[in-house]
């Protein structure tokens, strides 16, 4: 069993969003992807939703006794039918017997924005924080994706160093 490398709880126990299982594009690895479906099954994970473009991992997530959901999507920016699509599944999953995990390929923005938005719907969460702390977790945050959610991609940001290592009211320079 493996943790995978890029993985938010969203929801503790119930929601992550991940880069796929294995890794994603080119850097992907059989063996990396059978070692983190088992550590998910381990975790409580029972549903997969993947946002791929292809049908890479469906079958392994049978396999492992997983039931899955494929919505792909192109992009963050070309997201916005698959969102709609995916709030009423996570809606419906969450309330389930075990935790949901939500993935990409390689790209994890538009994942990130699936359960910020979720957060936002069931927990009243500001998308602005789903979106920082999904960032924090090691996700891909993209202007795009914070657009999908009408979220400025500056309130995501975090502070500079600059910024973070003065005091309020004092210049860097000074």
């Amino acid at each position: 069993m493996r943790e995978p490398k890029r993985i938010w709880w969203a929801r503790p126990r119930k929601l992550c969003a991940l880069e796929r299982p294995g890794g994603g594009g080119r850097s992907h690895r059989p063996e990396r992807r059978e070692a983190e479906i088992a550590w998910l099954v381990a975790q409580g994970v029972c549903y997969v939703v993947s946002t791929m473009r292809t049908r890479h991992n469906l079958a392994d997530y049978e396999r492992a006794g997983l039931d899955w959901h494929h919505a792909p999507v192109a992009s963050a920016a070309e997201g916005a039918d698959a969102l709609e699509e995916l709030l009423p599944v996570l809606r419906r999953e969450v309330r389930r017997r075990g935790a949901v995990a939500v993935h990409g390929n390689r790209h994890t923005d538009f994942v990130a924005a699936v359960c910020a938005a979720h957060l936002h719907e069931s927990r009243g969460v500001d998308p602005a924080e789903g979106m920082r702390e999904a960032a924090a977790a090691g996700l891909l945050v993209t202007p795009e994706a914070c657009a999908l959610l009408g979220v400025g991609y500056a309130a995501v940001q975090p502070p500079t160093r600059d910024v973070a290592a003065t005091s309020p009211g004092r210049s860097v320079t000074a």
